[in-house]
């Protein structure tokens, strides 16, 4: 009993189990599919969590292949019940052939629909479907036509009697060549059937036409066999449809229609047979087809239409005839009898010259008639007097040359007429005068002079086209009054003034079009009456001014104005809610923007002028698409994109730049989801000097104030100084390619005291006749002497940190002793070329640095040994081409680093070449006169043989003797001069003996007293040289702290907060009662720099400073000098930001720089100048050029910049201080804090 109770525990916890798996696994997708819930109509939803267990639904898969070599697809564990529709995807990137095995989908009892997409299945057999009895909707989509040699196979039992409930099946885009007879008779409720996009040729085995037992597609109402290759359709072939209302044969190529081959289609509704080889038709060919509603026989080759042919179509509503051959001939008065309902007829491009007058009496209710592009040359009058439903007439691209009085009668609702394209040159002012409702008239492309006249009897008219005529003059009389008129277009006429009022009658003007015509002037003023205008175009003419014409429109959205002789332009001429203006391939030479107004301007084209310069006031705030390409800008002042949030593209090709800075291209912070600006920069002139080197290693990100430069990697620019290639791509220029000419120039601009004197090792001056460069941080300095002229000398003065010296080409004999000392960093110096006899010992004494040393091409004879003493890293040495016939065997000894050495040309005769650095890559030997003695020619046979990878001239190394010698490397040899030591160790053993000699005879005595005194001397030695060494250094220590004294004091100020070698003056003492700590003097175009730069880094920052900002603090009104004089005296220290705009701007006004000049006199130092981009010397005021050359000045973009500013502030207590309020910028009006001016005897105010 027990084991019974447990047996039955057991199996109801199994059962709960199972129930809660299963129900767990039904709303489980397989891998690569997903639910969605089917509604009570069918729809498809996204399935919920919680579905119900009764809840249909459809499963889409995604998958790779079904059933291929790749992978294996089980639909088995597809939940069966409740499961209406399955959808497989399949990759249509792969071309994997997939398959569908025997009852792949038998177990889905419930699925209603059925999709494949893209498998590429090559047939479909007896048990492919076996099992859905409930199937309604079958597609098979494997789009085989993308691989044509992929076709798919239909067997003949595909369709089996279980599948009788299916009413839709789409086998379109499988490349099906040939289906089995009757394949779809079996299909008793099939409705709808798509077989488009396949390769069938025989309508025939569809059995819809034969006698039998079945009817086969009895049922069918949509057939589309478009885009195969049937090419007739043979009587009754359809009979059996006969409740067919779509049939669709378009794109096939058939050619001939049997006299009954629509017979029994007695339901067709539409009827699809374009695009095929149709020539005529027959006459009883629609006889069972007259329910026919529309009719499409356009694209065909037809040039016969029987007579009677659509007589009997009552309720057709659309025909389209067109491209076509058709003619007058068989298009006449009987052909369109009884079209009593039709509304649409096509008859465009065939070839109809002329219209019969009684065409169209039966279509009283034709709303649109199409004949554009054929050969009609006259109208008959009333031809289209029974059109009284007619709106729509196109009568484009034809022959007619003139509109009569009663060509258009009869046709009151008309709503548009199309006249374009002829050869019109008379219209009938009364042509018109029933259709009043007229909206849209193009008459464009025709040889009209004038403004017709028909245009007073159709006061409705909205759109007119009257582009492409010959109109040469429009008057105030020209327009009759038309309320309603949108769009006016006249485009390419002869247009040559437009004088105010022509389109004063014309209120609800949108758009007008007066481009490419010849006009010359349009009077001030034309436009004020259409505030209405949203686009205007003007372009292509011959204007030179556009002022007044544009700035009162208020609604104006789009302007072009691009293709005239503009010569000035201020965006004052345009309104400020213009979105789009195109100003390209004007002579405009500035973008001017006097008043500083803000626009809405979002896309500005303003290519092929001749800007010169890019600033900030010159862009619009709010662009997007900014295109400046083919100017001849030269410069872009910094900040010039600053706080243009929107920007998107802009384009700087085609220009004069030769440099930018990296302020030219600083924009506003891009958030980090969106995309960054892209600039195009590449087809400028650019010159690879040393302002331009940070281009090189340029990168949008970490800060993303910087646009991507797109087209930066196939940017060239051109090297300064380069004896090779003078262009090379801007990335792949090397570092020592950046360089800037000089002729005077400090090398450490801020640490260097001494450049006011001549004997100066950081000045360098560029001697007489030569060109010098340097880089950007000086690491590069090459000296360009080269041919200067210079005899028996070398210049004077040439820079100490000099790293590449040119000397060829001039006439220097002799190379003194010490001729290059002090040159510690040269790696480069060129001596070829320059007639050098003799080098002397210790000329190149100090160039510890020396890499390259260029002789070649002299006159050298000798090299005695101690030339080329202390060269411990050259790598490069070139002796060929001189005349050297000796050659000390220490001459190399001491030269360990080198690796190409050049003897070739010279007259040498015996050298041992053997006891050369082994670290020599490059040797040349060759051309000498090498001695022929044996135990030489041997030993140098032994290294030419042993070193052959080095010696790069080997095999052309001879020896020479009165024989004429022979090839050392090559020849054996057996001819030998006699064996004699090598001169070459003569002059190292003659000194040698020498020294020896002389001590050996005694004459180097040693006095006795020195012997004795030798031992007090050396006790003091020590003594000696540390006295010697503490005095020498604090020489060094004292003079280090006098040249780096500013130094020393900012870095102490930055780091501990501690002033060195400072005093507490009176005035510092009286400052402490001040208001602001300093009062910032700028530039209004340099409000971007000021507010977002300086500003935040100083209140904001700690310690953080009180500042009193021109053009932020102060209101309107009040005297300007008076005002800048209680901003200075009320603060601590002005600053001021010196730039170019700030003296052609501000500085040129009487009053700011007279109260400017209070502060540059002041003798306590108060003023910080900050030295903002580049600013041309010759433009400065005498009281500041003295000031900039007396005193210590700030370069905005030094990397010591923010210490170096607060040091010349004033010390703010931490205690004493609050945090800085962080101001809102307002650009002309301003709220102040009361607490502030209530120390002022009047309010501060500037406003300039």
């Amino acid at each position: 009993m027990a084991l019974t109770s447990a047996a039955v525990l057991v199996s109801s916890v199994l059962l709960v189990m199972s129930a809660s798996l299963s129900k767990t696994l039904r709303h489980k997708p397989p891998n690569e599919c997903e639910w969605l819930a089917v509604t009570a109509y069918g729809d498809e939803t996204i399935a919920s969590q919680t579905v119900s267990d009764e809840q249909e639904v459809a499963l889409h898969c995604r998958v790779r292949t079904m059933n291929s070599e790749l992978e294996k697809t089980n639909f088995s564990i597809i939940q069966p019940q409740y499961t209406v529709k399955l959808k497989i995807e399949c990759n249509s990137q792969l071309y994997l052939l997939s398959s569908l095995g025997s009852g792949t989908f038998q177990t889905l009892i419930d699925l209603r629909e059925l999709t494949i997409d893209s498998c590429k299945l090559n047939s479909l057999g007896r048990e492919s479907f076996r099992g859905l009895r409930q199937l309604r909707n079958l597609t098979v989509v494997t789009h085989n036509n993308d691989w044509t040699s992929v076709n798919m196979e239909v067997q003949p039992d595909t369709f089996l009697e279980e599948l009788n409930m299916l009413e839709r099946l789409d086998l379109s885009h499988n490349n099906i060549a040939k289906l089995p007879e009757g394949v779809f008779c079996s299909l008793q409720n099939l409705v709808y059937l798509n077989l488009t996009r396949n390769r069938l040729r025989h309508l025939e085995l569809f059995h819809f036409g034969s006698s039998g037992q079945h009817k086969c597609g009895a049922n069918l109402q949509v057939l589309d066999l478009s885009y195969n290759n049937f090419d007739s359709i043979n009587s009754q072939v359809f009979s059996h449809l006969t409740n067919l209302q779509d049939l669709n044969l378009q794109g096939n190529v058939i050619s001939v229609i049997g006299d009954h081959g629509f017979d029994g289609l007695s339901a067709l509704s539409v009827l699809n047979i374009a695009s095929n080889r149709l020539v005529n038709l027959a006459p009883e060919l629609f006889a069972d087809t007259r329910d026919l509603r529309e009719m499409y026989l356009q694209n065909n080759t037809i040039n016969v239409l029987a007579p009677g042919l659509f007589n009997e179509l009552s309720r057709l509503l659309v025909l389209d005839l067109s491209e076509n051959q058709l003619t007058e001939e068989w298009v006449n008065a009987a052909t369109f009898t009884g079209l009593v309902r039709l509304v649409f007829l096509s008859m465009s491009n065939n070839n109809i010259t002329k219209l019969d007058a009684m065409i169209f009496r039966d279509l009283y209710r034709l709303r649109s008639l199409r004949l554009d592009n054929n050969g009609v040359q006259y109208l008959p009058e009333n031809v289209f007097s029974s059109l009284i439903e007619m709106r729509t007439l196109v009568l484009s691209s034809n022959k007619l040359t003139r509109i009569d009085q009663f060509t258009f009668d009869g046709l009151p609702s008309l709503n548009q007429l199309s006249l374009d394209n002829n050869q019109i040159q008379y219209i009938d002012p009364e042509a018109l005068r029933n259709s009043t409702d007229l909206e849209y008239l193009h008459l464009n492309g025709n040889k009209l002079y004038d403004i017709p006249a028909v245009l007073n009897n159709i006061p409705n008219l909205k759109t007119l086209d009257l582009g492409y005529n010959q109109i040469t003059d429009i008057f105030n009389t020209s327009f009759p009054a038309m309320s309603q008129l949108i769009g006016l277009k006249l485009l390419k006429n002869q247009i040559s003034n437009v004088s105010k009022g022509v389109f004063d009658r014309l209120p609800e003007l949108h758009l007008i079009n007066l481009a490419n015509n010849k006009i010359q002037k349009i009077e001030a003023g034309t436009f004020d009456n259409n505030t209405r205008l949203v686009a205007v175009r003007v372009d292509g003419n011959y204007l030179r001014d556009v002022g007044g014409l544009f700035s009162k429109l208020s609604n104006l959205v789009w302007l072009n104005i691009s293709e005239n002789f503009l010569e000035w332009f201020d965006y004052a001429l345009i309104p400020t809610g213009l979105q789009w203006l195109d100003i390209h391939g004007n002579q405009i030479t500035e973008l001017g923007n006097h008043y500083e107004l803000e626009t809405q301007l979002t896309g500005f084209d303003a290519s092929n002028n001749k800007l010169t310069e890019v600033t900030g006031s010159s862009i619009p705030d709010k662009v997007q698409n900014l295109y400046l390409s083919n100017n001849q800008i030269s410069k872009i002042q910094s900040y010039a994109f600053f706080k243009k949030p929107n920007l998107t593209q802009v384009d700087l090709t085609g220009n004069r730049l030769k440099t930018l800075n990296p302020q030219s291209l600083r924009i506003s912070t891009v958030p980090a989801g969106r995309a960054m600006p892209q600039f195009l920069v590449g087809n400028n002139p650019f010159v690879c000097d040393c302002s331009m080197q940070w281009l090189q290693a340029y990168s949008v990100e970490p800060d993303r104030n910087k646009p991507k430069l797109v087209d930066l990697e196939t940017a060239t620019c051109e090297v300064i100084y380069n004896r090779g290639e003078s262009r090379v791509l801007l990335k792949e220029a090397s570092e020592e390619q950046f360089l800037c000419q000089y002729d005077m120039e400090c090398a450490k601009r801020s640490t260097c005291d001494c450049c006011d004197f001549d004997a100066c090792d950081c000045k360098m001056i560029c001697p007489t006749n030569c060109t010098c460069f340097h880089s950007v941080s000086s690491t590069s300095n090459v000296v360009d002497c080269s041919s200067a002229g210079y005899i028996n000398r070398v210049p004077e003065k040439i820079p100490m940190n000099t790293t590449v010296l040119y000397l060829d080409g001039n006439t220097i004999k002799t190379l003194s002793t010490h001729t290059f000392l002090g040159r510690k960093i040269l790696k480069v110096l060129y001596l070829n070329s320059s007639n050098v006899e003799r080098v002397q010992n210790r000329t190149f004494h100090g160039l510890k640095e020396l890499e390259v040393l260029h002789l070649d091409d002299n006159r050298i004879s000798t090299l005695y040994g101690d030339e080329f003493y202390g060269l411990d890293k050259l790598k490069e040495l070139y002796l060929n081409h001189n005349r050297i016939t000796y050659i000390n065997s220490t001459t190399f000894r001491f030269l360990q680093q080198l690796t190409i050495l050049r003897l070739d040309h010279n007259r040498i005769a015996q050298f041992p070449v053997w006891r050369l650095s082994p670290t020599l890559t490059h040797l040349t030997l060759a051309e000498n006169q090498w001695s022929c003695a044996c135990d030489f020619v041997q030993q140098m046979k032994e290294f030419l043989q042993y070193a052959a990878d080095a010696v790069v001239d080997a095999e052309q190394v001879r020896c020479l003797d009165h024989s004429g010698g022979y090839n050392i490397f090559s020849d054996n040899g057996t001819v030998c001069g006699p064996t004699t030591p090598s001169s070459i160790e003569k002059p190292l053993n003659t000194s040698s003996n020498t020294i020896e000699g002389a001590l050996n005879s005694g004459n180097l005595t040693v006095p006795t007293k020195t012997i004795i005194q030798r031992p007090d001397i050396q006790d003091y030695i020590p003594i000696l040289i540390v006295s010697f060494s503490a005095v020498f250094f604090i020489i060094v220590a004292a003079m280090m702290v006098y040249v780096f004294r500013h130094e020393m004091k900012v870095w102490c100020h930055s780091r501990f907060g501690v002033r060195i070698f400072c005093k507490s003056t009176e005035f510092e003492m009286d400052e402490r009662d001040k208001l602001f700590d300093a009062f910032v003097s700028y530039s209004s175009k340099d409000e971007a720099f000021v507010i977002e730069e300086l500003a935040p880094i100083l209140e904001n920052g700690d310690p953080s400073y009180k500042l009193c900002l021109h053009y932020r603090e102060f209101p309107a009104g009040g005297y300007i000098s008076d005002t800048i004089v209680q901003a200075v005296e009320s603060s601590k220290r002005t600053i001021m930001v010196l730039s170019e705009n700030f003296i052609k701007s501000e500085w040129c006004r009487f009053e700011f720089k007279s109260a400017h000049h209070q502060v540059l006199r002041d003798k306590r130092k108060r003023l910080i100048v900050i030295l903002l981009g580049e600013v041309p010397n010759k433009d400065l005021d005498p009281d500041i050029r003295l000031y900039l050359k007396t005193n210590s000045y700030l370069q905005w973009g030094d990397k010591h910049f923010w210490e170096k500013l607060k040091f010349a502030l004033p010390d703010v207590p931490n205690n004493q201080r609050p945090k800085a309020i962080n101001h809102k910028h307002h650009h002309h009006h301003h709220h102040h804090h009361r607490g502030v001016h209530n120390n002022y005897s009047r309010p501060l105010a500037i406003h300039i």
